[in-house]
């Protein structure tokens, strides 16, 4: 049975819960009239304290509105929309990230993808490439290539990028990946 006391602490949960991810994301440190930098803590304080992706979307905007050329937090918006697979909303705003940070290659690599979710294809592959230029040991912008072309199928365009994503992780799990649809390629060659 749950007495009355606990039943108003109950409904007052979520609002304190919503607070203390907005003083995270936002850094409250008080005492210094916004003069520092927000608070970094460790991993294991954000996996625990990490709200909702709707809420980490909008504690972002928050932060956003003041400080609206940021690349870092731009490029963390585009991936809470990414994970949400909101593409069509990511899409601008990692637009938006490589215009202020355009060495960036994650978020490249994850524009690319958002391209193809919403079939843009080339797109895709001009934002792919933009990112393995970005950083050439880039291992994810060679797979996602690789990926796209193989489900274009564009098989022998597809044979590149995905032998360079294996060489550049050959026993990581990016290097299995791409040799399994490396298979693929082979078995579509044979099939023809």
């Amino acid at each position: 049975m749950k007495y009355p006391v606990m039943k108003r602490f109950n409904i007052r949960l979520p609002a304190l819960g919503l607070l203390a991810a907005t003083l995270f994301l936002l850094g409250c440190e008080g005492g210094n009239n916004g003069a520092s930098a927000p608070v970094q803590p460790s991993q294991a304080a954000t996996q625990a304290t990490m709200p909702g992706q709707d809420t980490a979307i909008e504690m972002l905007k928050i932060r956003l509105f003041d400080d609206p050329e940021n690349g870092d937090l731009l490029a963390k918006l585009g991936d809470a929309y990414f994970e949400q697979r909101r593409f069509g909303e990511a899409i601008p705003i990692y637009e938006r990230a490589v215009l202020f940070n355009p060495k960036n290659h994650d978020a490249l690599n994850d524009l690319g993808l958002s391209y193809h979710y919403t079939g843009n294809t080339e797109a895709a592959l001009n934002a792919l490439d933009r990112s393995a230029t970005a950083k050439p040991d880039y291992k994810f912008a060679r797979l996602s290539k690789g990926y796209i072309l193989l489900s274009l199928g564009r098989y022998d365009e597809a044979e590149a990028p995905l032998r360079k994503a294996q060489e550049l992780d050959p026993n990581g799990g990016v290097g299995k990946e791409a040799g399994r649809m490396l298979m693929q390629v082979e078995e579509m060659r044979a099939a023809k």
